[in-house]
Parts: structure tokens; sequence; C-alpha cells
């Protein structure tokens, strides 16, 4: 008997170490997006220009997962008559806290766009989902543009001025999770003391 409750004992020490609520982990990230056809982060042929802003170093604070911005299109502008638009586009995410690092997007621009409408649109490359491990976390990044035909599709504007968002989510955990210093202080009282509850249970059988 004194064995069964030490053993429930130690489950309970352990269970409780174990479901330590997830503190806060600052994410610090910046982006740069970059045109195929200019090496820039401006588009700019056949009368249609759209400029891609750059978004500076952000602070994100996950778990849980948090919705993040990771950059947008401004149309700057665009002809009257229906103008093909084709591309490539990659956006690259830097991650400067929890620790360094970065991921990659790639994707395609295409479809036609003209004054006061569009069909123009940038694709991204799957996977959406992409993680850094560094600085003891894994931070995940994904892109949540997008419908469940076309994830990852962000639509582009056939007005001047008007602003297309890249939105995305954030979240991060404990790249190899530590047991906290309480629960291996009781651990180490516990373990000793169901090896003793044994050995006696032990001598009142023999």
């Amino acid at each position: 008997m004194r064995k069964t409750h030490l053993l429930a004992a130690l489950g309970a020490i352990l269970f409780v170490g174990a479901v330590t609520p997830a503190m806060a982990v600052p994410v610090t990230y910046s982006t740069s997006g970059v045109f195929g056809s200019s090496g820039s982060n401006i588009f700019n042929q056949n009368g249609v220009r759209i400029d891609f802003n750059n978004l500076a170093s952000t602070t994100v604070n996950p778990p849980p997962a948090t919705n993040a911005l990771f950059g947008s299109f401004t149309t700057v502008a665009v002809p009257t008559n229906s103008t093909p638009v084709t591309d490539t586009f990659t956006l690259t995410i830097t991650q400067s806290a929890p620790g360094p690092g970065s991921i990659v997007y790639t994707s395609t621009v295409g479809g036609t766009i003209f004054l006061g409408n569009s069909q123009a649109f940038v694709l991204f490359n799957g996977p959406l989902t992409r993680t850094i491990t560094s600085g003891g976390f894994t931070t995940t990044y994904r892109i949540v543009e997008g419908d469940e035909a076309n994830p990852g599709r962000v639509e582009l504007f056939g007005n001047p001025g008007l602003i297309s968002t890249v939105n995305g989510e954030i979240d991060a955990i404990a790249a190899a999770p530590v047991p906290e210093p309480g629960t291996m202080a009781l651990a180490c009282i516990a373990l000793p003391m169901l090896g003793l509850g044994y050995l006696r249970s032990r001598r009142r059988n023999a």
C-alpha cells in the first residue's frame, strides 16, 4: 500500500511539473521582398508598378499562436488597358530573437491588371508553414493568405494607392523542454522515499 501511495505521489509531482503554463516568448523579426524582374522590392513593367513594403523589426509574443504581418503590396500605377503581369517574388523572413535565423518563401506573380480592375496575384509556393530552431526555441511561421482553393494567394488591386497585406501567424515553443528546478528537487526527494518504501514492503512480506 505504501508503495502504491508513493508511486501516486511521484506521478503527481512529475505531472505538475509537466503542465506548467508556457511563458510568452518575444519573437522579433523583419521581412524583405524581391521581384525577380527588377532584383528589388519594386515591380515596374508595361505601365504597371507595384511596390512591396518591407517590414521593419517587429515583435510578437506567442504562445499561443498570434497573428502577424509579413509585409504588404501597394499598387502605385496601372494602365487603363488590360495588362498581363508575369514575374517571380521572393519573401525572406529574418528572425533576430529568440535566436538568429531566416526562412525564404518563393512565389509566382501572374494574372492581368488595369485601372479599376485586377485579376493579378502573388501565389506563394508551399509549404506555407516553416520553422526556425534557434535560441532554444522552435519558432513557426505560417502564411495564412488565400482560401481552400488557392492557399498562399495574395490578391493585387487595380486601384492606385490600395494596399494588400501578407498576413501570417507566428508561434514558438521550447525546442527541448527542461524540467523546472522545483520539479527536479521534488523528484529527488520522492525517489529515495519510493525506494525506502519498497524495501520496507519486502521485509514485511519476507
